[in-house]
């Protein structure tokens, strides 16, 4: 190659670097005119497609240089990536397998491979997926894509203990690692730790502002998730203070009265306080979703659980009645979240037996395309 082609590339790289990939694409086109069967621009100028949304041209690119390339592994592992990113995972896994077969020890075509079968999700695919992230990571552990793979497994299989020490391993690597940190958040949400959840979500954007429109969804199920945690605070508090009032019976009415009273606000102040520890990007989601329907359900639950403890340290049956409601949401609520709390060991135990089996038969990947 010419200087000129090699300091072509360079520029290109480097704009790529910084995520200028249109301004990349135009220089890579340039050198195509002057050298048309050039691989290495095209595998760049594929990459840039891509990472522009541009998958169809991608491919066009990637397809015309697999035509006459010599070395095709590094042609067919974007092609998986492009396929993974139009949602094609079994087209995917066939191209990361081609790609295998012209390099064994590819680290890219192994965890490729992985990310394809994990996208396919029936068990057997997973227990396979997980074989080639442990290749990918025994070839790449200076990788953190490979690390967040290896993550995203272990979430899918239940083990989160692990899925977040191998977070922790990305973000070693590379320090403010954006899908790392958003890897965390959702780990977070998942167990209704919607506090650390919030922070890092904001972390991961405070890295790549640009995901912002993609994380709106995310912030809103937080918020309605800060929102039944202050339902679920009083409804506690408020069973707490019900077994009290049977235990005293029809007397010290007034003091009832105070102690009903009490509650609500005690468990408002805690809300204030931990509505302030927020993210400010949080805060301002909450504002905004003051009027959806989730939240305002919520609210209008907690009110009635609210009115009903006052009501029923003075008037019991009335009171009573306007806690009914709030309480079978709450006794529902209870048992989703025991259901979200063993899901995790259910599954990876599930996955344990499934891998014994599976470890018996001959597994493979789907079937290969061109």
């Amino acid at each position: 190659m010419s200087d000129t082609g090699v300091a072509v590339q360079q520029r290109a790289l480097a704009l790529m670097q910084v995520g200028r990939y249109a301004e990349a694409a135009d220089v890579l086109r340039g050198l195509l005119a002057e050298r048309p069967e050039h691989v290495g621009a095209m595998i760049h100028l594929a990459r840039c497609h891509r990472e522009l949304g541009q998958l169809a041209e991608a491919m066009r690119v990637v397809d015309r240089a697999l035509g006459f390339a010599a070395t095709q592994e590094p042609l067919l592992t974007e092609k998986a990536r492009i396929l993974l990113a139009a949602g094609h995972p079994g087209h995917a896994a066939s191209a990361a397998h081609r790609a295998l077969e012209h390099d064994p020890r590819s680290w890219a075509a192994h965890g490729l491979l992985a990310e394809a079968l994990l996208a396919l999700g029936n068990p057997t695919r997973v227990v396979v997926a997980r074989r080639y992230a442990d290749t990918a990571l025994e070839l790449a552990p200076h990788v953190p894509d490979v690390h967040l793979l290896d993550a995203r497994l272990h979430a899918r299989m239940g083990r989160l203990r692990a899925a977040r020490a191998a977070c922790g391993q990305a973000l070693a690597l590379e320090p403010g690692y954006e899908p790392a940190l958003r890897q965390l958040a959702l780990l977070d949400a998942r167990q209704d730790r919607t506090g650390r959840a919030a922070r890092q979500f904001t972390a991961a954007l405070a890295v790549d502002p640009s995901r912002a429109d993609g994380a709106a969804p995310a912030y809103e199920a937080i918020v309605a998730a800060l929102c039944w945690r202050l339902f679920d605070v009083l409804a506690l508090a408020g069973l707490a203070l019900l077994v009290l009032f049977t235990l005293l019976g029809d007397g010290a009415t007034p003091a009832r009265l105070a102690v009903a009273v009490a509650v609500p606000l005690v468990v408002a102040g805690w809300a204030a306080l931990t509505w302030r520890r927020q993210p400010s990007a949080l805060r301002g989601q909450l504002r905004r979703q003051l009027r959806s329907t989730p939240v305002v359900v919520c609210l209008l639950l907690t009110l009635a659980v609210a009115a009903g403890l006052v009501l029923s340290a003075v008037v019991p049956v009335p009171g009573g009645l306007l806690l009914v409601p709030g309480y079978l949401v709450f006794a529902f609520r209870g048992w989703r979240q025991l259901q979200r709390r063993t899901g995790p060991a259910v599954r990876w135990l599930g996955y344990r037996i499934w891998s014994r089996l599976a470890a018996r038969t001959t597994l493979s990947v789907p079937g290969r395309s061109s």
